[in-house]
C-alpha cells in the first residue's frame, strides 16, 4: 500500500519541514504578526478520494490531547507500519508508534531506525538500532510488540528469522558456518556457505562484493549461499554469482525447493552473458490458475490475463529483478514454493543489482493491493517509473518525460498519491491517479495525504492542521476517538 522499503531517517523537503513546524504551533514567520491565529480543530474543504467524510480526530494544539511528540519544536514527520503511524521528530532521536484508528501509543523509542521489514508473514515490522558500532538491533511490530533483540552484530533479522553470521564477516568474505534461528534464538537449519572451488586452497575466496557479473560455470546449490529474504517457511539464499535458490526452514529445514538463474532457458536464456544476478523485490499475493491468474507463454513485454487481478483464492509469489551490467533488467515472478515461472517481463531500464546479500527489498516500489498494480522505479531508460500489472506480468503504463517530476508516496484503494511539488504546472501539491489507467482521479486537493496505513486510515494535512481520517467504507464509531499519551 505504501512506498516499500523507506529510509525513515531521512531529512525531509524543506517544504514539508515548514509545513511540519507550522502544524505545531512554531512561532509565525519574519514579519507575520504577533500572535498567530489558533490552529484549526474543524476540517475544512472536500476529503482526499477514499476517505470518510470527517476526520476522527485533529492532532496539534489545545484540546488535541495527543503524545507531546507532536509538540517537538522543529515538527515531526508521519509515515505508516501496518495499521499504525509513525511520529518521528525532526529535532531529536525520538519515535513513537500510534494506533490509527484510536490515537493510543503503542511504542516509544529513542533510537534510529535502520530499516523497514517484514515478519514471516508479510506484516510490517521496525528495524530498529543502537546508534552506535556495537550493532545491537531490536525489531519492533505494528502493534508495539518486540519480536526480537540481538547484540554484536552477527546476528541479522531477515523475515521473521535470524540470520547468524561467523565472526568477522563481510560481503567481501561471505564464506562460512550459517545459522538461521527463530525469534526466540532456538536453531532452524544450519549450513556452510562454500566458497567457489575454483578458489584453491589456501588461496582467497573471490569477493562478490560489489557482486561480479555471473560466470558461463554451472551453478551450484550445494554451495549454498546467504539467506536475503524470507516468508512463509521459505528462505531465499543468494550465492553472490547470478543463483537464488529457495530453501525450506520449516517442516523439512534446508531441503532444496527450486533455485533460478537469470540464464534458464525459461528467463532470459543461455544467452544472457555473463549471467545476471537477482535482488529480490518482494513478496505478493497473486491469483491461483484459473482464477485470473497468468498463463501461456510470458513474451518480452509480458503476456496479459484476460481476466484481471482479483479473483480467489491467492498464493504466495516472489518477485525477482535479474541486473544486468548494462541491458535492461528483467522481471521474474516465482510461485514461493513451487518455483513455477508465473511470468517474466523485461524492464524499459537498466537497473543496478543493488548492495550484496541485502535483506532489504528494492527501494522505492509502492503496491496497490486492489488492483495488484505495483509501481517499480526505474534507474535508467527512457521512463522513470513503470506500473506493473502483478496477475498478467504486463507494463499497465509508464510516466513520461514531463511526468518524471511526480513521486508516488502510497496507494489508497485502487489509486496512488503522488506528489507533484517538484513538477512546474502542478495544479497542487499533490496528484492522485488511477492504479491502473494512470488516469487524474483528483488534483488541486484541499489537502494533502501524508500518510495511509494497510487498513486506510489517513493522516491528511490542511491549514496548518493534521487530521486523521477514517477509510471511506469504515463503519460508524459513534464519535471520535480520544488519543492517549
Amino acid at each position: 500500500m505504501r512506498t516499500w522499503p523507506r529510509a525513515p531517517l531521512a531529512p525531509v523537503a524543506a517544504g514539508v519541514l515548514l509545513l511540519a513546524a507550522a502544524c505545531t504551533g512554531g512561532p509565525p514567520p519574519p514579519g507575520g504578526p504577533e500572535s498567530p491565529r489558533p490552529l484549526p480543530t474543524a476540517f475544512a474543504g472536500d476529503p482526499p478520494p477514499g476517505l470518510s467524510s470527517d476526520p476522527l480526530r485533529y492532532l496539534h494544539g489545545p484540546g488535541a490531547g495527543g503524545p507531546a511528540i507532536l509538540d517537538d519544536a522543529m515538527g515531526v514527520r508521519i509515515q505508516s507500519v501496518g495499521d499504525a503511524f509513525l511520529i518521528s521528530s525532526n529535532s531529536e532521536e525520538r519515535h513513537l508508534l500510534q494506533d490509527a484508528a484510536d490515537g493510543t501509543t503503542l511504542w516509544e523509542g529513542d533510537r534510529p531506525i535502520d530499516r523497514f521489514g517484514t515478519d514471516g508473514g508479510g506484516a510490517d515490522v521496525l528495524v530498529v538500532g543502537s546508534g552506535d558500532d556495537d550493532g545491537d538491533t531490536t525489531v519492533v511490530d505494528a502493534e508495539g510488540a518486540t519480536l526480537w533483540s540481538g547484540t554484536g552484530g552477527r546476528d541479522v533479522y531477515v523475515g521473521g528469522a535470524v540470520l547468524r553470521r561467523p565472526e568477522g564477516w563481510t560481503a567481501d568474505d561471505p564464506y562460512g558456518d550459517l545459522a538461521l534461528l527463530d525469534t526466540e534464538g532456538d536453531p532452524l537449519w544450519d549450513f556452510a556457505f562454500a566458497a567457489p572451488p575454483d578458489a584453491g586452497e589456501g588461496a582467497e575466496a573471490p569477493s562478490p562484493s560489489p557482486p561480479p557479473a555471473g560466470d558461463a560455470s554451472d551453478p551450484d546449490p550445494g554451495r549454498m549461499g546467504v539467506p536475503v529474504a524470507a516468508r512463509d517457511g521459505v528462505a531465499l539464499l543468494d550465492d553472490g554469482a547470478g543463483l537464488l535458490q529457495a530453501r525450506d526452514i520449516g517442516g523439512d529445514p534446508g531441503e532444496l525447493l527450486w533455485s533460478a538463474t537469470g540464464d534458464d532457458p525459461d528467463l532470459a536464456g543461455e544467452a544472457a552473458l555473463p549471467r545476471p544476478l537477482p535482488r529480490v523485490v518482494g513478496f505478493y499475493d497473486v491469483p491461483a490458475p484459473g482464477d485470473g491468474g497468468t498463463g501461456g507463454t510470458p513474451s518480452a513485454r509480458g503476456t496479459p490475463s484476460p481476466d484481471g487481478p482479483g479473483a480467489a483464492p491467492a498464493r504466495t509469489a516472489v518477485l525477482v529483478r535479474w541486473a544486468f551490467a548494462e541491458d535492461p533488467s528483467l522481471l521474474s515472478l516465482h510461485d514461493l514454493r513451487g518455483g513455477e515461472v508465473l511470468w517474466t517481463l523485461t524492464e524499459p531500464g537498466a537497473n543496478p543489482a543493488g548492495p550484496a546479500f541485502d535483506p532489504g527489498f528494492v527501494p522505492g516500489t509502492v503496491h496497490d493491493p486492489a488492483t495488484g498494480t505495483l509501481l517499480l522505479p526505474q534507474a535508467g531508460g527512457a521512463t522513470p517509473m513503470i506500473a506493473v500489472d502483478l496477475a498478467a506480468g504486463r507494463v499497465r503504463w509508464e510516466f513520461d518525460a514531463d511526468e518524471q517530476a511526480i513521486s508516488p508516496a502510497f496507494a489508497l484503494g485502487g489509486r496512488f498519491y503522488g506528489d507533484s511539488r517538484g513538477a512546474d504546472d502542478a495544479a497542487s501539491s499533490q496528484v492522485v491517479l488511477d492504479a491502473e489507467t494512470k488516469d487524474v482521479v483528483a488534483e488541486g486537493l484541499d489537502a494533502y495525504v501524508e500518510a495511509v496505513t494497510d487498513d486506510g486510515h489517513a493522516v491528511v494535512v490542511a491549514d496548518r492542521q493534521r487530521f486523521v481520517f477514517a477509510p471511506e467504507d469504515a463503519p460508524a464509531t459513534g464519535g471520535p476517538a480520544t488519543p492517549t499519551g
